[in-house]
């Protein structure tokens, strides 16, 4: 569903405010747990706890939730959710405002 064979697209809002750090860690994420990532949508929370960078991971089915520490280097923690959507073709990766 997920896997590197189909192309990945990017909202101008998600290219322009999400950092790149962030992006990269989400497509490797992806990359290296698609075959855990069955459900169409996969939603990242992300978030700040401690001066640190982490990240939750859900999908409804079947229900799955991993909370992960994101080692960043160079952007700044943020707080974003950050959705993921297969759209059987591709993958678009968006903020949930601009799915409206």
């Amino acid at each position: 569903m997920f896997g590197p064979s189909k192309p990945f697209y990017m909202t101008r809002a998600i290219a322009e405010g999400l950092p790149v750090e962030h992006q990269q860690f989400i497509l490797r994420y992806l990359f290296e747990h698609n075959h855990q990532l069955t459900d169409y949508l996969q939603i990242y929370d992300i978030y700040i706890e401690n001066e640190q960078q982490w990240l939750i991971q859900r999908q409804n089915e079947p229900q799955q939730e991993t909370i992960i520490h994101v080692e960043i280097t160079t952007d700044k923690p943020i707080n974003r959710k950050v959705w993921v959507m297969d759209q059987v073709d591709h993958n678009i990766i968006l903020f949930p405002e601009d799915y409206l």
